[in-house]
């Protein structure tokens, strides 16, 4: 689902809010009066990538590009995988309370309705009042026909098509798509990206949001509000640092090497040095139970993960990440989730544990008690109808949750904690 582009909530606010901060650098970046072809040939030279063929335009109403919008979230982000992906939110910790993803990704794409780029057919749909270009649209138009260009040379959908939504690896490619479209659009309109990001954060940017009049994301839980505003907000310092460093070469070459990881995209450095993720596996599977869901949970939604540990502001609790995996493996009505991960050395292993541990004692109201089994030391707790297990080993460790007590049981006995 994560392949529906729909940059117009954060363009639009970017605009107001350098507006006010930041003037252009240029005095001719007020685009009234520019034809749709004019800006199509200006994006592809700009960004020296062009489409292979023409974008066809469909022009709609507010009404009808809502309703496009929902149909595509309809059909490609089938019930099976929302499901999925809120059982790896509640049981990981990111929240208690059942969340509905497809229905909140629906509300959240439909009210930031603008223009959208369709990987499946080609084209561009976009509110019939962006028939006339001006600034705020050229904004939106020039972001939408950069993934065109893109798409045209390598595939987003396929790129994109990979992993779920809520899965690091393809937040690490969304965000370079996103960050890549963004920059293209605020070079076009003459504005400083640079500028704009050493000033800029994303608390000034969702107040002025137009989404249900600055209410809905904060209604959202944090992960999928987080999931929205990450690409473009972070995937915009990546690209920066890419092409400070190599240009429109190498930012039109990103997409040939995607990020491996939102590490990547935090820490740019790692990207341009190609620091891959260590390889993490998860060997333990319960008796009986089948493997329900799999991914990599990564650095950025970990830090997500801990933000009400700092009254909800964003910090890197996970620095010094370097790999991990998560397998869920279900037996109805039972779920057992194993998360394992390795870090770059063994002190950063150590400080995330000790904040992790204190996040799930607190959040769920655990009394973790130590245990030593033929020399393997762990915690383990109980909170209501759920068991938790936490284990630090050197520069890695291992988080199981399961709400069946009896293959909690086994899994500790039996010392197997890779």
């Amino acid at each position: 689902m994560k392949k529906i582009f729909s940059a117009a909530f954060l363009i639009s606010l970017w605009v107001l809010f350098q507006v006010l901060s930041h003037p252009p650098l240029v005095l001719n970046a007020q685009q009234d009066g520019l034809t749709i072809q004019e800006v199509k040939r200006r994006v592809a030279a700009l960004g020296n990538l062009d489409y292979k063929t023409d974008i066809p335009i469909k022009y709609l109403g507010k009404n009808l590009l809502r309703k496009y919008i929902a149909a595509r979230v309809e059909k490609e982000y089938p019930a099976e995988w929302a499901e999925k992906e809120e059982v790896f939110i509640r049981l990981m910790g990111f929240g208690d309370q059942p969340i509905d993803i497809k229905k909140l990704h629906k509300k959240i794409l439909t009210a930031s309705a603008g223009a959208q780029y369709n990987e499946k057919t080609k084209e561009l749909i976009a509110l019939k009042d962006y028939q006339a270009i001006d600034m705020m649209n050229a904004m939106i138009m020039v972001h939408e026909l950069r993934h065109a260009a893109l798409d045209a040379h390598f595939d987003l959908g396929a790129l994109l098509g990979k992993y779920p939504d809520y899965d690091d690896r393809g937040l690490a490619i969304l965000s370079a798509v996103e960050g890549d479209a963004a920059f293209t659009a605020l070079l076009f309109n003459g504005f400083n990206p640079e500028l704009m990001t050493s000033t800029y954060n994303s608390d000034p940017l969702l107040s002025f949001s137009p989404l249900g009049n600055s209410t809905q994301l904060y209604k959202t839980a944090d992960i999928v509000k987080h999931r929205f505003t990450m690409p473009y907000i972070d995937g915009l310092r990546f690209v920066i640092a890419v092409f400070n460093k190599k240009k429109w070469n190498g930012l039109n070459n990103i997409l040939a090497s995607p990020p491996d990881s939102s590490e990547q995209i935090l820490h740019p450095e790692k990207y341009i040095k190609r620091e891959k993720p260590i390889p993490v596996t998860v060997q333990y599977r319960p008796e009986g139970y089948e493997l329900y869901h799999s991914g990599v949970v990564g650095e950025y939604y970990l830090n997500v993960l801990l933000m009400a540990k700092n009254a909800n502001k964003y910090m890197d609790f996970a620095n010094g990440w370097g790999g991990d995996t998560f397998n869920i493996y279900r037996k109805s009505p039972s779920h057992f989730l194993a998360w394992k991960s390795a870090w770059d050395e063994e002190k950063f292993c150590a400080a995330f544990y000790f904040i992790f541990k204190q996040y799930i004692e607190k959040t769920f109201m655990v009394n973790f008690k130590e245990g030593n089994i033929r020399g393997s030391i762990f915690s383990a707790g109980q909170a209501g109808d759920n068991y938790f297990f936490l284990r630090k080993a050197r520069n890695e460790m291992i988080y199981v949750r399961t709400n069946d007590r009896s293959q909690m049981n086994k899994f500790i006995y039996g010392g197997n904690y890779d």
